[in-house]
């Protein structure tokens, strides 16, 4: 469907709109500062390719995704969670329960090992990590609100401007 973002989410095909620009341009600056990291471990960003994830057989389309070359895929389009190193997700009006329930829970359980959630609609706007996957979601969390930097653990090891990812 043009214009729409179509995903198998627990079970349920999920149509949503595309992104708009304000979640396009959080996106483009998260990969700005991700940028050195990922070139220093040749990791690849991907933006339209999906996440299947096995144990579920759930299809995601992270706003961001983050993995080595050499990631298992599944046909053309889709890499294995087991081979993915980080997904973001900006949240939009249409796509918060997903973003900060469904979702996290469905990459723990592929066992992708760090999600990333950009939410601007909380109260107050944050940008929240998740790590240590485990099958009912993940253990660990740490929260930034908008303008406190965000720690990202290893292997990525720097620090987010929270500010211009919400602003």
């Amino acid at each position: 469907m043009p214009g729409h973002r179509v995903e198998l989410i627990d079970g349920q095909i999920v149509v949503s709109p595309s992104a708009s620009r304000r979640h396009s341009v959080a996106i483009d600056r998260l990969i700005k500062q991700l940028f050195e990291t990922t070139l220093q471990h040749s990791w690849e960003f991907h933006t339209n390719l999906t996440v299947h994830v096995p144990a579920t057989r759930e299809r995601l389309i992270p706003d961001l995704m983050i993995a080595p070359p050499d990631a298992p895929t599944y046909g053309d389009n889709e890499l294995m969670s087991s081979g993915v190193l980080l997904v973001a997700e900006v949240v939009s009006p249409s796509t918060r329960r997903q973003d900060r329930v469904t979702k996290p829970r469905a990459y723990a359980q592929g066992g992708v090992p760090l999600y990333l959630l950009i939410d601007g609609f909380a109260d107050p706007a944050a940008v929240i990590w998740s790590s240590q996957p485990g099958e009912h979601g993940y253990a660990r969390s740490q929260t930034a609100r908008a303008g406190e930097p965000l720690e990202l653990p290893e292997p990525f090891g720097l620090s987010l401007d929270t500010k211009r990812l919400l602003s």
